[in-house]
């Protein structure tokens, strides 16, 4: 089984369920192992929030792979960009290996080779390498991919994002620098899944949890899952296995009129599925509004949870004609400040734009910038 990112130990600052919900997905995966069976069990990086978790993290960490070890079934990891040590720090999950974990490609590739079903597989990792790391992580690739032949099945686990699965600009390696001389290719780092034949198998298996609102789209679209990987004579598929655990996330983006409306609009589009977890709606709301109306207003909901709520209090253009109103009139509607409304008239004199829109977009963007920089 492949599983990566689990972030165990993951805190929010607002809201205490969430640490137990990282908890509740990474026992659900090794729940999914042990039922499936499999031989062996792969994570490829950031399995604690951070290399220094706490005691709470690490006894759960503990609880998981006891249930594995009471089955023979030994537990393959990488460092993510997460958990990775600093310096001479010791990696927390090294101090189970009596368990069977083994903590493989700190700092270089590292491969061992175990048999499985009457057959070889050689497992191989590299932790999360980035910034001047860079250059090393290349010639780590090109080592996994110089093994000696005789190994049909291999595995190398890898925790970075690569051109094409992320955006270029942010990415650490491109497809064709990994190891593809591999049977699969198991992925770390970006939090949804994502698969590709490319010679191997590649396979993102997506985080276990939501950890960001950037994930809530993707999670809506295909959820949460761990991969069951068949590898045999050189070839590996798979197939996914959905979490139930996760906690249902919504994202709703409103107006200040509408946005009690949108909230139940969205509750009811959530499917059960057999979570009986609250779900976590993150609220963003454009439009004058205060918070505490907004907070009063969704204390009505006790069947959900809300994180804190974002409002923008956008512009919007007023409804004056130009042609019969003075000028002013109309900035200082649209601005809302006598002293910026003279600024805009003083701005309007030096330009021959008739782009009112944009220029009183510029002529706000100063104003703040002012504001800004002039001392409480």
């Amino acid at each position: 089984m492949h599983f990566s990112d689990t972030h165990i130990g993951y805190r929010s600052l607002v809201i205490e369920e969430r640490e137990q919900d990282f908890y509740d997905a990474f026992h659900e995966a090794i729940d999914i192992a042990l039922e499936n069976s499999v031989d062996f069990v792969i994570h490829t990086g950031d399995l604690f929030d951070t290399w220094i978790p706490g005691n709470r993290a690490i006894k759960e960490f503990r609880n998981g792979i006891m249930k594995l070890n009471t089955k023979n079934i030994p537990f393959f990891s990488i460092f993510g960009d997460h958990d990775r040590p600093r310096r001479n720090g010791e990696p927390a999950a090294g101090i189970f290996d009596f368990l069977g974990v083994h903590a493989m490609g700190r700092d270089q590739f590292e491969y061992t080779v175990r048999r499985f079903g009457g057959e070889d597989v050689l497992i191989g990792g590299i932790s999360n390498m980035k910034g001047y790391m860079k250059p090393r992580l290349m010639e780590e690739y090109r080592k996994a991919d110089g093994i000696e032949e005789g190994y049909k099945n291999r595995v190398i686990m890898s925790h970075q994002a690569i051109d094409p699965f992320f955006v270029p600009e942010q990415c650490e390696a491109k497809l064709n620098d990994l190891p593809l001389k591999s049977s699969y290719i198991a992925m770390g780092h970006l939090h949804d899944f994502m698969e590709r034949r490319a010679g191997p198998l590649i396979s993102y298996a997506g985080s276990t949890e939501i950890k960001s609102e950037n994930e809530i789209n993707g999670f809506r679209k295909q959820g949460k899952s761990v991969n069951i990987v068949d590898i045999s004579n050189g070839n590996a598929d798979l197939t996914r296995i959905r979490l139930k655990s996760v906690r249902p996330q919504l994202k709703v983006q409103s107006d200040a009129e509408s946005y009690i409306d949108d909230i139940r609009r969205s509750i009811s589009s959530v499917k059960n599925d057999g979570n009986e977890k609250r779900p976590l709606i993150s609220l963003e709301i454009h439009g004058d509004i205060s918070m505490e109306t907004v907070m009063q207003e969704i204390s009505q909901f006790d069947n959900v949870i809300f994180s804190r709520p974002k409002i923008k209090k956008d512009a919007t253009i007023p409804t004056i004609r130009t042609d019969s109103a003075d000028l002013r009139d109309y900035f200082s509607a649209y601005l809302k400040d006598e002293r910026l409304a003279d600024l805009a008239i003083k701005i309007m004199k030096h330009t021959k734009s008739s782009d009112l829109e944009g220029i009183m977009k510029e002529i706000e963007v100063l104003y703040i910038d002012n504001r800004q920089d002039t001392p409480d």
